[in-house]
């Protein structure tokens, strides 16, 4: 499975309601329900993106323009410019975590370490 799908997936678990459009390359696209939701508004045309899911979608340069229509309709959608890989993300925070002697640590340390695990986690959101 890609890392775009699986994040997709990831995404539609937390929050059902919203579409999600991903940057891909040189086009923006809809995945999965979202592909088939989008073409309630806007016909684009439907291609396989892996085994049973279609993706649509645009060029990068068009989006200013379909964001403006997709506003027209108030629909609730997410850009995500940027799929990381979630399970390298969580692997750095667990060694990070790992490494702390919760017996040995003095205050500034643990602060300076709950930073570095919160700019890990910052960064698996956006």
């Amino acid at each position: 499975m890609s890392k775009i799908y699986e994040r997709y997936k990831e995404l539609k678990g937390r929050d059902p309601d919203k579409m999600y459009l991903f940057k891909c390359g040189k086009f923006y696209i809809f995945l999965d329900e979202d592909c088939e939701k989008i073409n309630e508004y806007i016909v684009l045309k439907k291609v396989s993106f892996c085994k049973d899911v279609l993706k649509c979608g645009f060029p990068v340069n068009a989006l200013e323009d379909y964001m403006r229509v997709f506003n027209n309709h108030h629909l609730n959608i997410e850009i995500i410019d940027h799929v990381e890989d979630v399970k390298t993300n969580l692997e750095a925070l667990l060694k990070l975590i790992r490494k702390i002697d919760i017996e040995n640590i003095t205050p500034m340390e643990a602060m300076v370490k709950l930073k570095e695990i919160k700019e890990l986690v910052d960064e698996e959101r956006s």
